[in-house]
């Protein structure tokens, strides 16, 4: 395990539609200078249906992940913290998952070696075969190159 440092930016929004919402987390989520965006819906202020955007980046990447807020959002304000998580050492692989070679990550938790596909790797080769997702996730090896 090990601890690094990370930044939260965070704003709460009461003026999007559902869709827009969508829209601007799908978007926030493509940007390779965020490392995470979470959208989690609540009551605002006046008792208005309103949501809090969190996002989480590298310290240095918070300027340009702050302008993809903004942009997606529209929000008139944007708050900062820098905050400390600890996370597991992972590498890049591949995955075979009922014949298909896909990427995934591979970690180890309590001296067990651990294998997550990549979800829209997953998602592909399940609507190929027309068959549900978590039977492909639960399905993966390791491939032997």
């Amino acid at each position: 395990m090990q601890r690094e440092k990370i930044i939260q930016l965070e704003t709460v929004v009461d003026h999007l539609s559902g869709e827009e919402i969508g829209m601007a987390l799908c978007a926030l989520n493509d940007d390779p200078m965020i490392l995470d965006a979470i959208y989690l819906p609540g009551i605002g202020k006046k008792n208005r249906p309103a949501g809090l955007f969190q996002v989480l980046c590298h310290p240095g990447n918070e300027e340009k992940a702050a302008a993809a807020i903004f942009r997606h959002t529209h929000t008139l304000g944007v708050r900062i913290s820098m905050i400390e998580r600890f996370v597991l050492p992972r590498s890049a692989t591949t995955a075979n998952v009922c014949g298909h070679k896909i990427r995934a990550k591979s970690y180890e938790v309590d001296g067990c070696a651990c294998l997550r596909p990549e979800a829209d790797e997953i998602a592909a080769v399940a609507a190929n075969l027309g068959v549900g997702a978590p039977a492909l996730r639960l399905k993966a090896s390791h491939t032997r190159d």
